[in-house]
């Protein structure tokens, strides 16, 4: 009896070790580590960081000849929160490169709105940094209005005290 509930205990456990098996592609896709791996064997790596408002920040291990582009498009693109109409979105994506022993922004782009019109597109090399910085620019509201009214009626009733005080 208990060698079969020896074998069976090592049955299940074979058993469930194949079907937690994945290939490493598919791991480093659903890993929360922040590591991507997007190779197959054989391919010449290399690694970038993607930092900053982007869907999927972390490092990845990419294949040499890879394009920012493509990398964009693996990092999931920037990441957009809600905001109103009036409102305009700016991502600020630099490539930042390894010259004369610090980083160097090589190559810098803004996007609007989600769109990205590249006149070219670096080919990534062994530990570049690409960063995405976002910013919101509102358009002038009713209620930006306040503030200059009342400091506009504080600056009156300061001269009309001093010019009282006379």
């Amino acid at each position: 009896m208990k060698k079969h509930l020896l074998l069976f205990t090592i049955a299940i456990c074979l058993a469930g070790n194949a079907q937690s098996q994945v290939n490493e592609l598919e791991r480093s896709r659903l890993n929360q580590a922040a590591y991507y791996n997007y190779t197959e064997s054989g391919d010449v790596t290399i690694k970038v960081h993607v930092w900053g408002a982007v869907r999927f920040a972390g490092l990845y291990e990419i294949p040499r000849g890879t394009t920012l582009s493509g990398l964009v498009s693996l990092a999931g693109g920037p990441q957009f929160s809600e905001r109103n109409r009036r409102a305009t979105r700016f991502v600020d994506l630099k490539l930042h490169r390894n010259q004369e022993a610090r980083k160097t922004a090589v190559f810098q782009i803004q996007m609007e709105n989600r769109l990205m019109v590249m006149d070219e597109d670096p080919v990534l090399l062994d530990e570049d940094v690409l960063t995405f910085e976002s910013t919101i620019s509102q358009g002038f509201q009713w209620r930006d209005l306040f503030p200059v009214v009342s400091m506009i009626g504080t600056i009156v009733l300061i001269l009309d005290r001093l010019s009282a005080g006379n």
